[in-house]
């Protein structure tokens, strides 16, 4: 065993290793100066195990660099691998999926359902109380109307509510063996923004195009389809078509928006890494419309729009060009403007 120093390799260090060990121990030892491994501060040194008692002399061993971290999207290891591919599956199994997000103010999709699962929502605190929120409004409706809603699954194309008699949600949910349908409304974000939220929650990566086919995607014709001769509720789901064929074409997501969705759902991890990218990509042409869209929400991109802006102000007020007429109604414009102005000023100082 050969004990080299990073800083100099010809101090190398060898101790004997006896295989033949009648103790049975399997522990070897050996010692170096400490001052020959003293490195940038850090004691830096390899160990060698080798056949050879010459290493020094005959050559001098070969110092690989250190791996390079893995991206932030790689899986770590099998096991983390096989769990993200899991979660990936799940995404898009129309079968086991029991919350659905519809968009009725999306002026493209208004009619899609985004469909998800409770347990694994509900890890996160905002959704968590969305859900309960949807949980006790779905027992309201159901309580004045004196039905309760199971699911049945019709092949692979459609989805069915239809009422049942039962009293109580644990009761309901045995006779059905499925849990309630719940629905969340939302009404800040489109349909692409919450694919892109859903995705990192299951996979912990971010996803700026969205592919429809990773989703469990329904589009209805309506929200409820009322039988009143039968006194009974009936919901009709169209699961969008899983192929590269698919109709739906959903526009790529900005970091812009992103970043608020996470700030509005409470992802601080997302969040972090949507203000770093945020950051980065200021430019004369952006920097005002990042500074009240989303400096508002965010401390740190407020900073970096606002140095940006009090650095680049000869590019930003060319003639009588005013980039601040568009926020001149915006409860924030005053505050805005006079904090660029104090950072400019602080400069100049």
């Amino acid at each position: 065993m050969h004990i080299v120093p990073r800083g100099n390799a010809e101090d190398i260090v060898t101790t004997s290793v006896n295989f033949s060990n009648p103790y049975g121990l399997s522990s070897v030892y050996g010692s170096i100066l400490a001052n020959k491994v003293l490195s940038e501060d850090k004691y830096r040194f390899d160990i060698v195990i080798s056949n050879s008692k010459d290493l020094a002399h005959r050559s001098t061993p070969k110092i690989l660099p250190p791996p390079a971290p893995l991206p932030p999207s790689a899986c770590t290891s099998a096991s983390m691998c096989a769990r993200r591919d899991m979660l990936l599956s799940l995404l898009k199994d129309v079968h086991s999926v029991d919350v659905c997000f519809v968009f009725p103010s999306d002026k493209t999709y208004p009619m899609a359902g985004l469909w998800a699962h409770r347990t694994i929502l509900s890890r996160h605190k905002v959704f968590e109380e969305l859900i309960l929120e949807a949980t006790e409004a779905l027992g309201a409706t159901n309580g004045s109307q004196g039905t309760k809603s199971t699911l049945e699954q019709d092949g692979d194309e459609e989805k069915s509510v239809k009422p049942s008699t039962s009293s109580s949600s644990s009761a309901k949910e045995e006779s059905s063996g499925m849990p309630s349908i719940l629905t969340i409304q939302v009404d800040k974000f489109s349909l692409a923004t919450m694919c892109s939220i859903l995705y990192f929650i299951y996979a912990g990566e971010v996803q700026l195009s969205i592919a429809p086919s990773q989703f469990a995607i329904s589009k209805a014709e309506s929200v409820l389809v009322f039988y009143d001769t039968q006194g009974k509720t009936r919901q009709s789901v169209r699961w969008d078509p899983l192929s590269t064929d698919s109709a739906w074409k959903l526009k790529d997501v900005t970091w812009q928006e992103l970043g608020l969705a996470a700030e509005f759902y409470g992802l601080g991890e997302l969040g972090a890494i949507c203000e770093k990218e945020i950051a980065e990509m200021l430019s004369a042409s952006n920097a005002v419309d990042i500074l009240f869209n989303v400096g508002c929400h965010s401390e740190k991109v407020k900073k970096k729009a606002v140095d940006y802006i009090a650095e680049h102000m000869g590019s930003l007020f060319v003639g009588e060009g005013n980039p601040f007429e568009s926020f001149r109604d915006h409860p924030a414009c005053l505050d805005m403007v006079i904090e660029v102005l104090r950072v400019k000023a602080t400069k100049k100082a």
